[in-house]
């Protein structure tokens, strides 16, 4: 999924120290109790609307992809989901891995957007 090339892109790694040192950050404030696993099923369900809608845009929050209050593993709803609407791979740009990675540099983006002023979100090694 990283390819050395690819530089219009944050590689993969890079979207998960944003995701975690978002979810680090929101979950003390703004979205208490919020986890890494809460962030991929949120950046999910968008990017499974986004898939249903056509890629017309991404929601830019929760509001159009609901799932019901009693869901008991609304993770697995959204990996069922996007099993369903996203199907086997036939290039690089159809894996489930490019879906998750694209998903959560999205939601990244989303939140820096919301509550950081859309700047990046200082990485915890980065802030001692």
């Amino acid at each position: 999924m990283n390819r050395p090339l690819d530089r219009d892109r944050p590689s993969a790694s890079q979207v998960w120290l944003d995701v975690v040192s978002a979810v680090d950050y929101l979950s003390r404030g703004h979205r208490p109790g919020l986890t890494v696993y809460d962030a991929l099923e949120e950046a999910l369900r968008w990017h499974i609307d986004a898939l249903v809608s056509g890629y017309e845009e991404f929601s830019a929050m929760d509001e159009r992809v609901d799932l019901p209050w009693d869901d008991p593993d609304p993770l697995h709803t959204a990996l069922d989901q996007l099993a369903l609407h996203n199907p086997p791979a036939d290039d690089e740009q159809s894996t489930s891995a490019h879906a998750c990675h694209s998903a959560l540099a999205h939601w990244v983006r989303q939140m820096a957007d919301q509550y950081n002023d859309g700047c990046r979100w200082a990485h915890p090694s980065s802030a001692i």
